[in-house]
């Protein structure tokens, strides 16, 4: 099972990325969704913007390196901007671990996991 989950986000990853310029996203965000909550804020203060939060495991496993994007929306919801963030540290089942990113300014922002790997999939 661990080993199928990581293979098929690997997959979901490498189909997407020569698309995603063109086409924007061709997989459900959803997916991640049920192994992962995310919890943010963004704030604005004189050294700029940034969105910060914590990301629960909410999966059977331990996961590492987990990485998030955080996109800046218009008015109207179109993406004008994305920054990339990790979660600090391993993020062990039940638990949840912080994050933070700095980001270009923008009306409303949109954050969710994109990359991760479960910590027992080692051979």
């Amino acid at each position: 099972m661990c080993t199928r989950q990581t293979v098929l986000v690997a997959l979901m990853l490498i189909a997407v990325a020569p698309i995603t310029a063109a086409a924007g996203t061709v997989w459900a965000p959803a997916t991640l969704d049920r192994y992962f909550r995310v919890e943010w804020v963004a704030t604005s203060g004189p050294g700029g913007s940034s969105v910060s939060g914590y990301v629960t495991n909410i999966g059977a496993g331990p996961a590492e390196r987990v990485q998030l994007v955080v996109e800046g929306l218009d008015a109207a919801g179109s993406v004008v901007g994305a920054s990339m963030a990790w979660v600090v540290g391993d993020l062990p089942a039940n638990q949840r671990g912080y994050f933070t990113a700095r980001v270009p300014a923008a009306p409303a922002y949109r954050v969710r996991v994109v990359a991760f790997d479960w910590a027992n999939c080692r051979n």
